[in-house]
C-alpha cells in the first residue's frame, strides 16, 4: 500500500508538458526550409540529380478506333536567359497525331498529319465542349515564311449525331486536297482529355516553373510592407 501512495506521489512530482509536447512529430506542421544547393534527398526523383545522365520522359493519351487512331502529346515551353533569370521564348503545344487505321490494331504512324493546339485553343476547346457546340482551327505551318498559304490544316471537333464527339484533321496542299483522318471519341474519352488539357494550359504558359524549387524568404525589412496590411503593389 505504502509502495502504490509512494508511485502517485512521484508521478504528481513529474512536470506537466504543454499539449504540443505530446503531438508526433509528423504533426508538426512546419517543416525546415530547403535550399536549391542542398544535396538531393534519397527520396528525389532520378532526374533531380545531377550527377546522373539526364533522361527524356514521354507521355501520351493515345485512342484507338476502328478506322483511325488520335494521340494527344505535349511539346514543353522553351525559355531564354534574360539577365540572371528566365523567361518563356515560346509557349508550349499541346500536339495531336492522326493516323489511318492499315487494319486489326494497326495505324500507319509513319503517315500521321498532326496538329498543334495553343494554350489559347486548348481552352477554346474547353470551352465550346462545355456548351456542347462544334469547333474549328485553321493553321498555316508556314505562315510569315517563304511557304505561306502552301499548306492548310484544319481541325474540326464536333457533336458526334448521337453520342460522343469528333476530332478530323485535313490538309490542304497547294490548293489540293492532301489527307482527312477522322477519329471518334466517346463522352469519357472526351472528359479526360478536358481534364488533361485543364492540366497542361498554365504549363504550356510556364506558370508552375514559378513554384518550382525552394521557397523564396523575405528578410525583415522587405516583409515590412506586408505586414503593415498588404502586399506593395
Amino acid at each position: 500500500m505504502a509502495g502504490l501512495q509512494g508511485a502517485r506521489q512521484a508521478a504528481l512530482a513529474q512536470p506537466v508538458r504543454p499539449a504540443a509536447a505530446l503531438l508526433p512529430r509528423l504533426a508538426t506542421r512546419h517543416r525546415p526550409l530547403t535550399t536549391a544547393a542542398a544535396a538531393a534527398d534519397p527520396a528525389d526523383p532520378y532526374w533531380a540529380d545531377a550527377d546522373k545522365p539526364k533522361v527524356n520522359v514521354y507521355s501520351a493519351y493515345t485512342i484507338y478506333k476502328g478506322s483511325a487512331a488520335m494521340a494527344l502529346k505535349v511539346i514543353k515551353p522553351t525559355w531564354q536567359q534574360i539577365g540572371s533569370g528566365l523567361a518563356i521564348e515560346r509557349e508550349g503545344t499541346v500536339l495531336l497525331e492522326f493516323a489511318k487505321s492499315t487494319g486489326p490494331r494497326s495505324y500507319a504512324w509513319d503517315q500521321k498529319e498532326t496538329f498543334g493546339l495553343s494554350a489559347l485553343e486548348c481552352a477554346s476547346v474547353l470551352e465550346n465542349a462545355d456548351k456542347h457546340q462544334p469547333m474549328s482551327f485553321v493553321h498555316d505551318p508556314y505562315k510569315g515564311g517563304e511557304g505561306e498559304g502552301r499548306i492548310i490544316k484544319t481541325l474540326r471537333v464536333s457533336p458526334a449525331k448521337e453520342q460522343g464527339w469528333g476530332f478530323n484533321v485535313a490538309v490542304k496542299e497547294g490548293g489540293s486536297d492532301k489527307a482527312s483522318i477522322y477519329c471518334s471519341v466517346s463522352d469519357a474519352e472526351l472528359r479526360l482529355i478536358k481534364t488533361l488539357l485543364t492540366f497542361l494550359v498554365p504549363r504550356l504558359l510556364g506558370f508552375d516553373e514559378h513554384f518550382q524549387g525552394a521557397p523564396s524568404v523575405l528578410e525583415a525589412s522587405q516583409g515590412a510592407a506586408g505586414e503593415a496590411g498588404g502586399a506593395p503593389f
